[in-house]
């Protein structure tokens, strides 16, 4: 007979949302997941890294806010992750983090599971025909093979 394992197979789920149906459905999925494992849940968006402005600086610096700019996300990623993190709110998972970054999405999304000490990253599951596949790693795969996270891709 086997001992009875004591401990929460991912304590830290990641979840990509790119504001497609498909990643608005596996943040969802993804909500569910991390309250039916008691884990911590974290909605990641990308956006574009915003250009530098002087007036935008000089704007800052008068009115005391300190460090970058946050990158702009596009209105539909916006409403997956506001959906993402209600959705959350709604089942009980009160303290679901709201992340926005930027860069090539397999690194980006590799940086911040690594920088929130995420175990598994939830993806949406990308349509893709034979020759798409034939041409390139998917993000699901970088994450897998380069970053080693375990990756759970839904649709």
């Amino acid at each position: 007979m086997s001992a009875p394992i004591s401990a929460i197979p991912f304590g830290h789920i990641l979840c990509w949302v790119d504001g497609s149906d498909e990643a608005c459905r596996a943040a969802e999925r993804a909500a569910h997941l991390a309250k039916s494992l008691g884990a911590k849940l974290s909605f990641l968006a990308l956006g574009d890294e915003p250009e530098y402005s002087k007036g935008f600086e000089d704007y800052a610096r008068i009115e005391g806010v300190i460090g970058p700019m946050s990158p702009s996300i596009a209105n539909n990623v916006e409403a997956c992750l506001f959906q993402a993190v209600s959705v959350a709110a709604d089942i009980g998972i009160k303290k679901a983090a709201r992340l926005v970054g930027a860069g090539e999405p397999a690194s980006a999304i590799c940086d911040a599971a690594r920088t929130q000490g995420a175990d598994l990253v939830v993806i949406r599951r990308r349509k893709s025909n034979i020759v798409q596949r034939l041409l390139g790693a998917s993000v699901s795969d970088t994450l897998t093979d380069k970053c080693g996270f375990a990756v759970l891709s839904v649709g």
